[in-house]
């Protein structure tokens, strides 16, 4: 009730202030968006849309599509998809409500033209347990089993490439975790908490997804503005952008190469085959070219053809049977693979990479880092930005009608699966 009215005027205020606040601070936000939502309010999305706001499908409907079969999520991502078409919206993305998914959500997606997905995320362990209260701590901890994002100790919080689809994660805690779940509604202490995960992004290179849905902006937009005016200060920057700006930087990452020749004596040449924007990292090497001081002691190459003194080969050796998991994301950070070459022409050789997954990736970067050895790679990100940072928040109501529409919605859904089981 405090936050939604049987008219749209209250939520609306809240979405104008969203989008000026953001505006004003440089950011271009993702709002996902319910289609039967859009459907009753279509000129105050265009309205929003106009003034820079980025949507992506939130469902046709707010339901849970982990329990749906594959038939019937392409047909809710289709109503769906006509709807933004017919009120003209564009969109190139998806969140899930609840941000859960199972096994037929990126086939269905990819299937119907979705160009990234944001329907998982990653948990930094920033809140001190010790302050609240044992049943508010249990709250918390059911809702992030309920999410089961992936744990920031041992994945990396970056996109990822699935058959087409860049997964981009959200990170939590977020804003509906720290007010409705844990009751934090002090300005300050929000703000602390996004700084620590700021602090831990930006140290490790990785991307800080800042969920804020817009009935929420009232309590956290200062902690909001102060996190976007640290990481504006960071030196080297902080890459701010939208969602659909980081999936096509993705995209157009991955298609970044090098080609390395050997010219004797320890030197090798390089050309790359990549962007204007592409970050070319050095480390633990000499090049012919000006480099400049960037940050953990790699240096950054403007130039895209030029010489480097390497001991070795300046690649990373795999063994014929290691894992397309592990070589997918080696590649992914950048770094040059050649399977099957031997560990005596490179500094750096994986031969245990059989068994590979997700947990596995911070420990392996950190032993390559850590190596000592020549290293060549594209950075992940843009311009030689440090880190990433994007603002979202998902719209599921803007009316007290719409929420109790919500009800409904979710019954009629339960009614056609139980008569589709039936049959």
């Amino acid at each position: 009730m405090s936050r939604f009215s049987v008219s749209s005027a209250k939520y609306e205020d809240l979405l104008r202030r969203y989008s000026d606040i953001t505006r004003q601070a440089g950011l271009k936000p993702t709002l996902p968006i319910t289609a039967v939502t859009l459907k009753r309010h279509p000129g105050l999305i265009r309205e929003l849309c106009q003034q820079g706001v980025e949507f992506a499908v939130h469902g046709y409907i707010h339901t849970d599509y982990n329990v749906l079969s594959m038939t019937e999520q392409k047909r809710h991502y289709k109503k769906a998809v006509d709807i933004f078409k017919d009120c003209q919206i564009p969109f190139t993305g998806f969140r899930a409500p609840f941000i859960r998914v199972n096994d037929n959500t990126l086939r269905a997606l990819r299937d119907l033209g979705f160009f990234y997905d944001s329907s998982s995320a990653v948990h930094w362990e920033v809140i001190n347990k010790g302050k609240f209260a044992r049943n508010s701590w249990a709250e918390y901890e059911r809702v992030l089993d309920y999410y089961k994002p992936r744990q920031a100790q041992h994945c990396l919080a970056l996109p990822r490439s699935f058959d087409g689809i860049i997964e981009i994660p959200l990170s939590m805690p977020d804003d509906e975790i720290m007010v409705d779940r844990l009751g934090i509604t002090d300005k300050g202490e929000i703000s602390d908490i996004w700084m620590a995960i700021l602090d831990k992004t930006y140290s490790l290179g990785e991307l800080f997804t800042i969920q804020l849905h817009p009935e929420r902006i009232l309590y956290c937009e200062s902690a909001l503005l102060n996190v976007i005016r640290e990481a504006h200060k960071l030196k080297p920057s902080v890459w701010v952008a939208s969602l659909q700006e980081i999936a096509d930087w993705w995209r157009e990452k991955d298609r970044f190469d090098f080609k390395i020749r050997h010219l004797g004596d320890n030197t090798y040449g390089v050309q790359a085959d990549c962007s204007d924007r592409a970050t070319i990292l050095l480390k633990n090497c000499k090049a012919n070219v000006p480099v400049k001081e960037w940050f953990d002691g790699y240096q950054s190459i403007a130039d895209r053809d030029f010489v480097i003194e390497s001991p070795k080969r300046p690649v990373i050796g795999v063994g014929r049977d290691s894992s397309s998991a592990a070589i997918k994301f080696l590649k992914s950070e950048g770094y040059i693979i050649e399977p099957g070459t031997e560990s005596d022409n490179c500094e750096i050789y994986l031969g245990d990479l059989k068994q590979f997954n997700e947990t596995d990736e911070k420990r392996l970067s950190r032993e390559i880092e850590s190596s000592g050895a020549p290293l060549l790679r594209y950075w992940r990100w843009p311009d030689q930005a440090r880190s990433a940072c994007s603002i979202t928040g998902d719209i599921d109501s803007i009316t007290l009608i719409d929420f109790v529409l919500r009800i409904f919605e979710n019954w009629r859904q339960g009614v056609r699966c139980q008569v589709t089981q039936r049959c």
